[in-house]
């Protein structure tokens, strides 16, 4: 029998206090209002926020922070996202997206300065050979991780100091020279340079890590360098410009330098790494040069362009003593994909033109001369190694690419990749030099990223992505794109023959490997081996036959197709796949490639990893440059920038 319980019922709080139940007119009045209400809320927060409008518009423009990349959404194209977290093994776990990148946090490039009168009346030939010139200047300092920034007479002008500049007379050259400092303290503290002085050394220099720090705390010049390059706060800066205006000399002075006291600069040893082409320098090294300057100023100007260019790619050869390594794991089943980085490694081997060949850059007297007759050594080992004096280039294949490589078939099944094929191969290959042959595919991730993206290791070696084509001047293979990266002109790279290595021909390959106007690289397991084996023993080993080489070809273009297939959606294939009946149409080919593909990246996980990895760092380097000169030719015009 059920249980009462003998505790009373107590009246409820409306049965204690009764209320009239609304009426359905009320009631409709009431769901009425409450519809509307949601409805207003819904609209209101799909709207877009506002934005405030310019409310200066004949004021000066001013540079807009770049977008965030990590609101990248299109599947075909790298997606990352910036965190102190990078060297985690897999991104996924921080990203909750397995196939966004996290990259480490953009290192902060401090602004360098110079000053350039482009309303200046000049002869269209002269101006031509400055542009090229600021041009240098700009892509030298960028390769060394600062944002190079061309003042003008706008900036100047809107200094404050500037009125009491106007009223005061003095010497044009003091003129000139007093525009470029109120430039540069109209911007606040940052480095001031002559579009003459150039970085020269390597990337870890003492002077250029300091600068590349942004902290100036006073006012400081450099031995030797006379007005080419100073360092300063604003507060510094503001008040040598204010002595300068009040000093009793002014009109009769020269130069800036000469109104200032000792005690307003701090003065540094003379910099190993800065090479500053004043006309005295070029008067007692580069006597041609300087004598072209008197005869002709604009074909003087494009001879010491090619001057600069020259040593800058000599010091970048001096710096990598070791030579080149082009890194080719599995190379007699990936040789066609390793043409692009074998043949950059040719171009930055060949020596580039000069007006003074055997010329050393003013601040390196003693450097080593690059000549054909001491050839760069080339190598091409399996395995990378981390030495400051040898400059890697790495290309890295798509889990998927490799698999059809390797198994020498097109025809790729799940059962196939997951019994015939080891787990993350190139990983393996690549790292098995520093990390031995016993760690697993993840556990050698984090060694990897450090290589490719840690400051320590990023400014000696380039990675390049197998599938990228260099026809896009956007590309990692473009000339453009691969001058900025360096720092200086390549001029024997040819980036027609790189538009797409599945079209290039055989002799083409066996050129870029055999031809003596290149120097060949010497095939060998580490960059220390020997290298005195007999080329034909090497060929055996190497060379691929016609019909060898079109099959890599034909895997290749046959990789492109199956990776641009929703490129990194697994919602598109999934949506595709269900419910679909297998009849055999194209359709179904496509998506039974791109399970294949999804098996692969599955099955290889550190190596998808790694070249998802690899694919993000460069777009966002490349995407970080685009912004940053789609902003500034707003201010110094195309012809600065060789377009």
């Amino acid at each position: 029998m059920p249980r009462y319980s003998s505790r009373p019922n107590r009246p409820g709080h409306y049965s204690a206090y009764p209320r009239e139940s609304p009426s359905p007119r009320k009631l409709w009045k009431y769901t009425g209002a409450a519809g509307c209400l949601i409805f207003i809320l819904l609209l209101i927060k799909s709207s877009p926020v506002p934005t405030t409008p310019n409310l200066h518009p004949f004021g000066p423009t001013a540079h807009r922070p770049p977008s965030n990349p990590s609101n990248t959404t299109n599947p075909s194209e790298p997606r990352w996202s910036n965190h102190w977290r990078w060297l985690n093994p897999f991104s996924g776990s921080i990203t909750d997206d397995e196939h966004r990148s996290v990259l480490p946090p953009p290192r902060e490039r401090p602004p360098i300065y110079t000053y350039y009168d482009q309303d200046a009346e000049k002869d269209q030939g002269i101006k031509a050979a400055e542009n090229k010139l600021l041009l240098i200047w700009r892509r030298a300092w960028w390769a060394q991780g600062f944002k190079p920034v061309v003042l003008g007479k706008a900036e100047a002008m809107n200094n404050p100091l500037y009125e009491r500049f106007q009223v005061r007379k003095m010497e044009h050259t003091l003129g000139a020279d007093m525009m470029r400092w109120l430039a540069w303290g109209q911007m606040g503290q940052g480095i001031l340079s002559n579009w003459l002085v150039l970085p020269m050394g390597p990337y870890h220099d003492h002077l250029l890590s300091f600068l590349r720090r942004g902290e100036y705390p006073k006012l400081t010049r450099y031995e030797d360098l006379h007005l080419g390059l100073f360092s300063s706060d604003k507060a510094s800066i503001e008040a040598a410009l204010k002595e300068a205006l009040d000093a009793p000399n002014l009109a009769k002075s020269t130069s800036l330098r000469d109104l200032l006291s000792s005690e307003t600069f701090a003065v540094d040893p003379k910099p190993s790494a800065i090479a500053f082409y004043h006309s005295t320098t070029l008067a007692d090294q580069y006597k041609a040069v300087s004598a072209s300057l008197t005869d002709s100023k604009a074909t003087g100007l494009l001879l010491l362009a090619d001057l600069i260019i020259s040593h800058l790619h000599l010091t970048f050869l001096n710096t990598f003593s070791s030579g080149i390594a082009i890194l080719t794991p599995h190379r007699s089943h990936t040789l066609l994909i390793h043409y692009p980085a074998i043949t950059l490694a040719n171009a930055l081997a060949t020596c580039s033109s000069s007006p003074i060949p055997t010329s050393c850059p003013p601040n390196n007297p003693s450097c080593t001369p690059c000549s054909s007759s001491q050839p760069v050594a080339l190598s091409t080992p399996q395995s990378y190694e981390n030495s400051s004096t040898l400059f890697t280039i790495g290309t890295i294949p798509h889990p998927y690419t490799l698999a059809s490589l390797l198994s020498k078939t097109a025809a790729l099944s799940i059962p196939h990749i997951r019994r015939n094929s080891a787990r993350d191969p190139w990983l393996v290959s690549t790292t098995s030099k520093t990390l031995g042959s016993t760690l697993g595919g993840p556990d050698r991730l984090v060694p990897f990223k450090e290589s490719v993206a840690s400051e320590a290791s990023a400014s000696r070696s380039l990675w390049l992505v197998a599938e990228e084509e260099g026809q896009d001047e956007s590309s990692a293979l473009s000339r453009k794109e691969l001058e900025w990266y360096f720092g200086f002109a390549l001029p024997a790279y040819n980036v027609s023959t790189l538009s797409d290595p599945t079209t290039l021909k055989t002799s083409t390959i066996t050129a870029a490997l055999a031809s003596p106007a290149l120097y060949r690289p010497t095939f060998s397991s580490s960059s220390s081996s020997s290298s005195s084996r007999s080329v034909a023993e090497e060929d055996s080993k190497t060379s691929l036959g016609n019909k060898e080489l079109e099959h890599q070809r034909t895997l290749l273009a046959h990789a492109k197709s199956v990776l641009e297939m929703d490129a990194g959606s697994n919602s598109g294939i999934g949506s595709r796949w269900k419910g679909r009946r297998r009849t055999g149409s194209k359709d179904d080919d496509d998506v039974s490639e791109e399970r294949v593909r999804m098996a692969a990246e599955a099955w290889h996980l550190a190596d998808a990893e790694a070249w998802r990895f690899v694919r993000a760092w460069g777009a966002r380097g490349r995407e970080e440059r685009g912004e940053w000169e789609g902003g500034e030719k707003r201010f110094v015009g195309r012809g600065a920038w060789g377009d």
